[in-house]
């Protein structure tokens, strides 16, 4: 049987982060906006929103302070 996640979706089945990801994220934790984390990166913000539409994908959370959350508990080592 499939694992489901809180939010009624299917568990991810990766739970390694791309270096990406991981960078998004600790700016996230930082409380940074989806232009500033951008500015940081140097990338524009589309390229935030992707990368954080695949952190939600992979953790089954549906909001930033969802991802928070789950991230503390289950990613602390990748970021």
């Amino acid at each position: 049987m499939e694992k489901v996640t809180a939010t009624g979706n299917p568990a991810p089945s990766s739970k390694n982060l791309t270096k990406r990801e991981g960078q998004v994220l600790t700016f996230v934790f930082e409380g940074l906006s989806n232009k500033e984390i951008a500015g940081r990166l140097q990338v524009s913000e589309s390229s935030v929103k992707a990368s954080l539409q695949q952190l939600f994908e992979k953790t089954g959370v549906r909001t930033r302070s969802q991802l928070v959350r789950i991230a503390l508990e289950k990613y602390k080592d990748q970021i």
